[in-house]
């Protein structure tokens, strides 16, 4: 699917507008895209599995170290034409410079992302200038992956343009690795270069000790893994070797490295175990003396949730600029009520559990073959990991059928055996949601109810203190495709762990502002953006203003028959129309009309008053 992501002869982009229709019997008029919530900012349409690419895409939209040199730069700048703004056109007859079709459609979309008065906007021209297939768009994909590959395609269509260096000024830092010979004492230096830093996940706590691991601890190197030392006539050494960053980028980058490959099973995991991180950090410890600015701030987090096969990508962003309206969230129920709550369900389940657990265990043993404790954990790993495929309940008759299929125990063993499969989900009512016929993961049920009672004494107080702290809590925003809603920081400190966990993290420097420091308000974002832009996207509001009071006056029309007084007369309380045969023509005023409900009744008889 990403092959294609450096063509910059993709085809013609699809129109910005596409409105559904509304399907009522009653409409025949196009219902046009509703307009922003009360967030005043705007969401990406899905195109079928681009959820990916809507969660990179939005944080890119908020980072103004990004944002505002794409926007410097002019139509000639990206060889468009003077009188034109397709990103199909040269800038004259017989040139051969090519349109920079990437750039004019990411400053497009982020233009309309900006000053468009719709809920969401379509990427469907952006990922053309990709080359992408329509059927690509359906293509789950690796948001991490799309990440390195987009820099790149956007820094080869920068070249030779004044932003040719905008990715490597944005997120390329470098570190040194150093080995030390022991022999010798002699020590090697190797600079490399990084656009992010990915960071292990399994068996650490939090992103400190991820770093720890990486830019503070001494590696031995000895036995089978001595170093060839080059000023030891290339003899092989005991040796050392550790790293330190050298260079912090104004956006740094983290990738949580979730997805494992499990060599007992064979199987790619995700590991959903809690990993912490804050949202200020000091990275001094990690770095060369030389680095003087070390202290950084969370801004964004990529959320995963779902398998290492499927799933679905969404973004938490700070919004530093103040571009939207951030409005304070309800707080979250009391962790102690939930705690609660759900000690009484554990508590109802336990009681009712004991005796099914004696019940099966005196049928398995006369039946089936023990397993062992081992046999039984990993059973209950491979049904995890293919009800974690799943959005919500499947059938035991499914799900049976997809474990049979994935599991090594022959056929023979298996057939027929349902009753027993069952048997053993409701043995696990900690793990198994069971209903009569259909089964879901109990995470899956109370992620949203229990996972806050899982944090530490600590971080409880901090989200206590965070309550209260309003400047701490503003501007986060949830982008989920074309819905975009207010959080705080409690909403993403319960994406530590479970299904729905963090994925990738961006920080920035601290107090790295634009310009001359400030925060840019809605009033001077325009003055950003190219005026061609300006234009394009103030003619594109007024058709969708224009779109949407036709469609609302449609929505409101009531046709209705007004016939006159005379030809009625009312006999015992009835009336009664004396013309019926006669096929009188209605006089002026009278007929059929259109009654718009929105007016008053007594404005609309004034119409037809004498």
């Amino acid at each position: 699917m990403l092959q294609g992501l450096f063509d910059e002869d993709g085809g013609d982009g699809e129109s910005y507008y596409q409105g559904t229709t509304n399907t009522s019997s009653k409409s025949t008029v196009e219902k046009p895209l509703s307009p922003r919530n009360e967030t005043n900012l705007c969401g990406l349409q899905n195109q079928g599995a681009t959820c990916y690419l809507n969660a990179l895409i939005q944080t890119l939209l908020f980072i103004p170290e990004f944002r505002e040199p794409l926007f410097s730069l002019s139509a000639k700048d990206l060889n468009l034409s003077s009188n034109s703004t397709d990103s199909s056109q040269t800038p004259s007859s017989g040139s051969t410079l090519k349109v920079r079709k990437i750039i004019v459609e990411l400053q497009r979309l982020f233009a309309e992302m900006l000053l468009l008065n719709q809920q969401a906007c379509s990427s469907i021209r952006l990922t053309d200038s990709f080359g992408w297939q329509s059927n690509e768009t359906f293509d789950h994909q690796d948001v991490h992956e799309l990440n390195r590959l987009l820099f790149d395609a956007i820094q080869k269509s920068l070249q030779g343009t004044k932003q040719s260096n905008l990715i490597r000024s944005c997120y390329e830092g470098s570190t040194i690795n150093y080995t030390q010979c022991k022999q010798c004492q002699r020590i090697f230096k190797r600079i490399e270069d990084y656009q992010d830093l990915p960071l292990v996940v399994q068996d650490s706590p939090n992103l400190h000790t991820s770093l720890a691991n990486m830019f503070t601890l001494h590696e031995k190197l000895v036995g089978d893994n001595q170093y060839r030392c080059s000023s030891c006539a290339n003899m092989l050494c005991d040796a050392e070797k550790w790293a330190k960053i050298s260079k912090l980028p104004p956006i740094l980058t983290f990738p949580l490295q979730r997805f494992v490959y499990d060599i007992k099973t064979g199987n790619r995991l995700k590991k959903t175990t809690r990993y912490e991180f804050p949202f200020d950090i000091d990275l001094k410890e990690f770095c060369e003396d030389s680095v003087i600015e070390t202290n950084y701030e969370l801004f964004a987090v990529v959320i995963h949730k779902g398998t290492c096969y499927s799933g679905h990508y969404y973004g938490y962003i700070k919004d530093i600029d103040q571009i939207g309206c951030w409005i304070r969230p309800p707080p979250p129920s009391s962790p102690a009520a939930k705690s609660s709550n759900k000690q009484k369900t554990s508590n109802t389940r336990n009681g009712s559990t004991s005796n099914n657990n004696s019940r099966t265990n005196r049928n398995s043993n006369q039946t089936d073959p023990v397993e062992t404790d081992e046999e039984i954990m990993k059973k209950i790993d491979l049904i995890r990991t293919i009800l974690l495929s799943c959005d919500d309940w499947t059938t035991i008759d499914d799900l049976f059928k997809t474990y049979r299929d994935n599991t090594t125990v022959p056929r023979g063993r298996t057939r027929g055996s349902n009753g027993a499969f069952t048997k053993f989900l409701r043995n696990y009512p900690e793990v198994f949601h069971v209903d009569d016929k259909r089964v879901r993961l109990v995470e899956q049920m109370d992620i949203d109810e229990n996972e806050i009672t899982d944090m530490d004494h600590e971080t409880l107080q901090i989200d206590k203190s965070l309550i209260n702290n309003y400047e701490n809590d503003e501007y986060w925003f949830c982008f989920d495709d074309s819905i975009v809603t207010c959080v705080t920081r409690q909403h993403i400190q319960r994406h530590y762990g479970l299904n729905d966990c963090a994925y990738m993290l961006f920080y920035r420097l601290k107090n790295h502002r634009n310009k001359n420091g400030s925060f840019m308000d809605c009033s001077d974002t325009i003055y950003s953006i190219p005026q061609w832009l300006i234009d394009e996207i103030t003619e594109k509001n007024k058709i969708l203003e224009e779109k949407r009071e036709i469609y609302e006056k449609y929505q409101n029309q009531l046709p209705v028959t007004i016939y006159p007084s005379e030809w009625f007369e009312v006999i015992d309380g009835c009336r009664l129309n004396l013309n019926n045969n006669n096929q009188v023509l209605f006089p002026d005023q009278y007929g059929e009309h259109i009654f718009d409900k929105r007016t008053k009744l007594n404005e609309f008889i004034s119409n037809f008053e004498v």
